[in-house]
């Protein structure tokens, strides 16, 4: 039993082909985790850099919080079961599960015992004198996954185990491999290909295209709240449907209209999510629709479910259910842009050129960009987006107004605007504003409050499942205003990003020590300047690239908060010198953003704890424990 942490993981093959790309993840103890995408993915040598199989390009493997990416596969205690099961041909079922126990050097005893015991569990005791060649497909899975079995590994790695068998096979096999899992009461990673497979096996998904984690979450919150298009159309079936289209809104009413000329009503406080910079009409978005949120009208369905007419081209009668394959676009069926697939009884007596009423579940349609295909109905939006104006060095928004820092008065005007912030930005229950909480949601351990104000309604996300503040309450509020964005007639003034980056390389240099004696010294340098690098840090940056580190172009990336600024240097080497370039004053917090010397007018961004002044020389002492280390070749991460 083991829990596994996986930090900015990269693959790389020869001419800089990215199989993976920076796949980071924590899994539990006891989790049974399914990577899933279509072939060539990634989900396969992600799973054989865990099991040591293919060497990390990049990145920080840890089994048991142990750090194993240098660790042999045998050392990992971790046991694989392959495709093809890679049984011995010419051992009998026994002997190739008792083969790795062997090496082992265990005792005849103890290995009988343990076979037998794994033999019992997946119900092949008596085979265990046949050789492989006399047994079925299924009952050589079975062989596999006892041999891994009897090892008692902390991870089971299982690479599309069930793809070589027929259908009827595969399903009695997740279902044996689920039971499995519960009984051993360990760590399962799983790789398909079926999405089948992965939302009924799995107690997490992991989302793969193109060598990139797309989204992981649960089954259901997959199937319910995908990211992204791509997640939407691989998880479901059938897939789910799409539409081109664009958004009006009118007062409080808001219309989905499908290019395909059908058109949805909804509700503002249904579309709460939705930035409104997309319901002017001629911001192209792309709808989506299950099937199973699709069904024939009945006259008994609430006002949820909105009418629409559509022309049946093929009908699928599966026995329980119906699948009828119909066009929305009733006046050329050869328009494939209203082609939609619904759900009906299995007894519905409906035929090819029949035109149908249907009934779409308005609450479950997905919205997404166009141009990116994000979703822009996420369950945690990422960001609140409003109109306002500035006057008089104050931001009038969502009915309130609100005094300007220094910093945000200086560089904006008088005019209208747009105003974005995250929802973390928003602090419920501190400040002069006065928000109405209309609703609220408990999301992975946190709270999202649905707050409004006249028209306006915008969310604030806290830690804590416990809700602070109920419905229909008034709640006092304000906006960390470092991470609040306007743009429009009254100027622009982006959020702050505390994050910086230098360039420079990795050196070694021949120095003496005390004694006289010559040794070698390692330095992070950063414009001409040499910061002696920890011993922790060498270490990780030699296991991934060797001796390749030092003709390595590299970044360095740190946090505001783990950069000290100081007036005067100490002897530690680990400083950087520099100037003040700028200040930002946000009222109740200023930043100083400092000109490296010796850089091409690279900054680093900083909290300001005493008084500076522009253009004072200043001492930085970064963290170089939490230094973010990136490979500008080759753009990953490498520490």
């Amino acid at each position: 039993m083991a829990s596994l942490s996986l930090k900015h993981i990269y693959k790389v093959y020869g001419g800089n082909v990215k199989a993976v790309n920076d796949f980071s993840m924590d899994i539990r103890d006891k989790e049974f985790i399914v990577f899933v995408g279509p072939s060539g993915c990634g989900k396969s040598t992600t799973l054989r850099m865990i099991a040591g199989l293919e060497e990390i390009t990049a990145g920080e493997l840890r089994i048991d919080d142990e750090i194993v990416n240098d660790y042999e596969p045998k050392d990992r205690n971790i046991a694989m079961v392959f495709q093809n099961y890679a049984l011995y041909p010419h051992m009998s079922v026994y002997e190739n599960m008792a083969f790795s126990l062997r090496i082992l050097h265990m005792s005849e005893q103890e290995i009988h015992d343990k076979v037998l015991e794994a033999a019992e569990i997946l119900g092949i005791t008596e085979y265990l004198e046949r050789k492989p060649k006399a047994l079925s497909g299924g009952q050589r899975q079975r062989v596999a996954l006892g041999r891994a079995i009897v090892r008692n590994p902390k991870v089971f790695l299982l690479d599309e185990p069930l793809s070589n068998l027929d259908a009827k096979l595969r399903a009695a096999m997740r279902a044996e491999i689920t039971r499995l899992h519960n009984r051993l009461q360990t760590t399962f990673i799983y790789v398909t290909h079926d999405q089948v497979e992965a939302m009924t096996m799995g107690t997490r998904i992991v989302v793969m295209k193109g060598g990139y984690i797309q989204q992981v979450d649960t089954p259901q919150n997959l199937y319910r709240y995908p990211v992204n298009q791509f997640v939407a159309g691989f998880i479901g079936t059938p897939q789910m449907n799409f539409f081109d289209g664009v958004i009006r809104r009118v007062g409080a009413q808001v219309r989905f209209d499908f290019a395909c000329g059908t058109g949805v009503d909804m509700e503002r406080k249904q579309t709460a999510k939705i930035p409104v910079r997309y319901m002017d009409g001629t911001t192209p978005v792309v709808f989506g629709i299950r099937p199973d949120d699709i069904r024939l009208w009945d006259p008994s369905l609430g006002e949820d479910w909105q009418r629409a007419r559509a022309v049946v081209g093929v009908v699928e009668a599966l026995g329980g259910e119906t699948l009828l394959y119909a066009n929305f676009n009733t006046a050329d069926e050869n328009d494939r842009s209203g082609a939609v697939t619904v759900k009906a009884p299995g007894d519905c007596e409906i035929a090819r050129g029949d035109t149908i009423e249907v009934a779409i579940h308005k609450p479950k349609i997905h919205v997404f960009d166009k141009a990116t295909e994000m979703s822009i109905m996420m369950r945690i939006p990422p960001e609140n987006m409003g109109y306002g104006t500035v006057q008089d060095g104050k931001l009038l928004f969502a009915g309130q107004s609100l005094t300007l820092p220094p910093y945000m008065a200086g560089k904006l005007h008088d005019g209208a605007c747009e105003v974005t912030f995250p929802p973390e930005a928003v602090l419920p229950g501190t400040g002069d504003w006065q928000a109405a909480v209309d609703a609220v949601e408990h999301i992975d351990g946190k709270c999202l409050y649905h707050l409004s104000n006249g028209d306006v309604t915008f969310f604030a996300l806290t830690e804590g499942e416990e809700a602070k503040w109920e419905v229909g309450t008034t709640v006092p509020v304000s906006l960390n205003l470092t991470q609040v964005g306007i743009t429009g007639e009254a100027g622009e003034v982006i959020p702050l990003d505390t994050t910086s980056t230098l360039t420079g390389t990795y050196l070694k240099q021949k120095e003496r020590d005390e004694a006289g004696k010559p040794i070698f010294r390692f330095y992070l340098e950063i414009g001409k300047q040499l910061l002696a690098s920890p011993d922790p840090v060498s270490q990780r940056l030699f296991a991934c690239k060797g001796t390749k580190i030092f003709r390595t172009p590299l970044s360095y990336r740190f946090d505001a908060g783990s950069v000290r600024v100081d007036t005067k240097a100490d002897e530690n080497r680990q400083q950087l010198i520099g100037q003040v370039d700028e200040i930002r004053d946000y009222g109740q917090v200023r930043y100083a953003f400092v000109r490296v010397d010796g850089t091409d007018g690279e900054r680093v961004c900083v909290p300001m704890t005493s008084d500076l002044t522009i253009g004072q020389p200043v001492v930085l002492t970064p963290d170089l424990a939490s230094v973010t280390v990136i490979d500008r070749a080759l753009d990953i991460i490498i520490l």
